[in-house]
C-alpha cells in the first residue's frame, strides 16, 4: 500500500501555491464537525502548573480564565494512575483520586458551570515500565530482544502493530472521553522511534513494523473520531512533529510547537504557513521569562504570534497583575471579533518578520510585524500589502500597545524636575501612576495603493524625543496593523 501523494502548482508564487494547498487541507482533508468551525480560545494548565496541581487549584485558574473571556479549558498530564511526574504511569487511564476527587465528571461539571468547555490531555501510545499496564503486558512495549530497551522521556512505545493493544487502547480511551463532558483532547505522542520491533512479526518481516504500527494508530484515530464525533482532537508529537495529512485526516489541528517561545514560534509558524493553514495549528501565549528559553518578550507580542493560529494561553492568571489581565480580557475579546478571518483567511508572507492574513472576501486582513533588530535614526516602516480589493478603501489602524514609564530607564530624568534613581521607590510610584500608549495609526488608503505602493507608518523612536504619535519597537516588540473596507 502506497501513501498518497499531494502535489500543487501556481504560476503566481509561493503565496498562491501556498493557498492551494490551505484550501485543499481544509476542504478535503480535515473532515467531521469541526472542519469549517472557528476553535475556541483555550487555557492550558501546563506550563502554569505541570504535575503538580490539585483540583481546587485547577478551578481556581478556571475561574480566573473564565472572567478573561476564556471559553475552554484543557487539563494537561498528570490527571490519572500515580502520574506525580513523567516516570510511571503512562498506560494505566485511571483518575487519580487524590487530585481530582470528585473524578473527570465532577470537574467537567463545574468547568461547564463556569461557562467553559472541558478538554484532557492523554498520551495513548505510550506506556511507562513503572505502570500496571507494563506489569500486566511487558510484551506490548516495543523493545528489540537481547537488547537494553532505550526510552525517551522514561517511556516506551506500545506496539500498535497488534490488534490487541489497539483495542485496549480504543476501550481505555472510550472510558476517559464518556466519563465526563469532554469537548477537546490534546492526543500527546512525547518520543521517537529509536526502537522498532514487534513480537508478533517473524524476523524476516520486521521491515514492516512502521507502515503496520501506523495503519494500526489510523485504526484507533478513525474509530475515535466516529465514536466521539463532537470533540475536538489535538494531535501533538513532542510539539508539532505530527503535522502529516494523515494525522490531520482523524485531527483537524495539532500543536504546533513544544517551544512557545513568541519570537522563536513566529518563525515555526512561518514554516507551517507554507502548506498548512492557521486553523490547523495551535498556539499558545506563555509566561515570560519563556520556560524553554528563558527569554523574556512583551504579552502584546506573545499575543499577537499566537494569533495567527488557533489562539490559546498556556501560564498561571492568577500570578498576574491586574493590568496584565485586563489585557488578557482585551486580547481574547478582540481576537473572538477577528477569529473567522485570522483561522480561515488567506495567509501571505510579506518578506523578512512580515505577514498577513487577508479575509476571504477581502473585507478584513491583519498585518503582523515583529522587530528582531532596532537601531537609532532607522524611523521609516512601510507595509505594502497583498491580496487586498484594489476597488475598495481602507481604514488602517492598529492594536495600541501599553508602554510603560520605567520602559525608559533613566531616560526619566530628561523630563523629571528631580533626579529619579533606576527602580528606586519614586521610579515606582511615576509607573504606577503614569499610564502611557504606543502610536495609533488612522488612516484610508485605497486597495490598489496598499498593495502596488504601501502606506508608511508612524516614524519610529529615534534616540530623541517622544510623543503620542512615535512608534517604539524594540528588539521582541510587534505590532498588528487592522484593514478594514470602508
Amino acid at each position: 500500500e502506497s501513501p498518497e501523494a499531494v502535489m500543487c502548482f501556481s504560476s503566481k508564487g509561493i503565496n498562491d501555491l501556498s493557498h492551494h494547498m490551505h484550501d485543499f487541507v481544509r476542504k478535503h482533508v480535515t473532515r467531521g464537525e469541526w472542519r469549517d468551525k472557528e476553535r475556541p480560545v483555550l487555557i492550558n494548565n501546563w506550563e502554569a502548573t505541570y504535575f503538580n496541581f490539585t483540583q481546587a487549584g485547577l478551578l481556581k485558574l478556571a475561574q480566573t480564565a473564565a472572567k478573561a473571556g476564556i471559553e475552554l479549558f484543557v487539563m494537561d498530564d498528570g490527571w490519572f494512575g500515580e502520574r506525580n511526574d513523567d516516570k510511571r504511569s503512562l498506560g494505566d487511564w485511571k483518575v487519580n483520586s487524590k487530585k481530582l476527587p470528585d473524578g473527570i465528571k465532577g470537574l467537567t461539571d463545574k468547568i461547564n458551570a463556569l461557562g467553559m468547555s472541558c478538554g484532557i490531555w492523554v498520551e495513548p501510545e505510550m506506556v511507562n515500565e513503572e505502570s500496571d499496564l507494563y506489569k500486566a503486558h511487558p510484551d506490548w512495549a516495543v523493545k528489540i530482544p537481547g537488547h537494553a530497551h532505550s526510552e525517551g522521556r522514561n517511556q516506551m512505545n506500545l506496539d500498535l502493530t497488534r490488534v490487541e493493544v489497539q483495542d485496549y487502547i480504543i476501550d481505555a480511551m472510550s472510558e476517559v472521553f464518556s466519563s465526563g463532558n469532554i469537548s477537546y483532547v490534546k492526543w500527546d505522542m512525547n518520543r521517537i522511534f529509536s526502537d522498532r520491533y514487534s513480537a508478533s512479526l517473524p524476523a524476516g518481516r520486521q521491515g514492516e513494523f512502521m507502515h503496520r504500527y501506523y495503519i494500526g494508530l489510523y485504526r484507533i484515530m478513525d474509530t475515535l473520531v466516529k465514536k466521539f464525533p463532537h470533540i475536538l482532537f489535538e494531535g501533538c508529537s513532542a510539539g508539532g512533529n505530527r503535522f502529516d495529512l494523515g494525522i490531520l485526516s482523524y485531527f483537524p489541528q495539532f500543536w504546533g510547537s513544544d517551544d512557545t517561545d513568541a519570537l522563536v514560534r513566529s518563525g515555526i509558524q512561518e514554516g507551517y504557513s507554507y502548506g498548512y493553514p492557521q486553523v490547523c495549528v495551535g498556539s499558545h501565549v506563555s509566561a515570560s521569562p519563556n520556560h524553554q528559553t528563558l527569554h523574556s518578550t512583551p504579552l502584546e507580542t506573545r499575543f499577537e504570534v499566537a494569533a495567527r493560529g488557533c489562539l490559546g494561553y498556556e501560564l498561571n492568571l492568577n500570578e498576574l497583575s491586574d493590568a496584565e489581565l485586563k489585557n488578557i480580557s482585551e486580547q481574547v475579546e478582540f481576537y473572538k471579533k477577528w477569529r473567522k478571518t485570522l483561522q480561515f483567511g488567506d495567509f501571505y508572507r510579506l518578506g523578512k518578520n512580515k505577514c498577513m492574513i487577508v479575509d476571504k472576501d477581502k473585507s478584513r486582513a491583519a498585518v503582523f510585524v515583529i522587530e528582531t533588530k532596532s537601531r537609532p535614526n532607522s524611523d521609516f516602516m512601510q507595509i505594502k500589502t497583498k491580496g487586498l480589493d484594489e476597488d475598495r478603501v481602507y481604514h488602517i489602524t492598529n492594536r495600541v500597545t501599553p508602554l510603560n514609564v520605567k520602559d525608559f530607564g533613566s531616560l526619566v530624568n530628561t523630563m523629571a524636575p528631580i533626579h529619579v534613581k533606576q527602580d528606586g521607590i519614586i521610579h515606582n510610584v511615576i509607573n504606577h501612576f503614569v499610564h502611557m500608549n504606543g502610536e495609533k495609526e488612522d488612516m484610508l488608503c485605497s486597495g490598489a495603493a496598499l498593495n502596488s505602493c504601501g502606506v508608511r507608518l508612524a516614524s519610529s523612536y529615534a534616540g530623541t524625543g517622544y510623543n503620542e504619535n512615535t512608534r517604539i519597537m524594540r528588539p521582541g516588540d510587534a505590532r498588528m496593523y487592522l484593514f478594514e473596507a470602508e
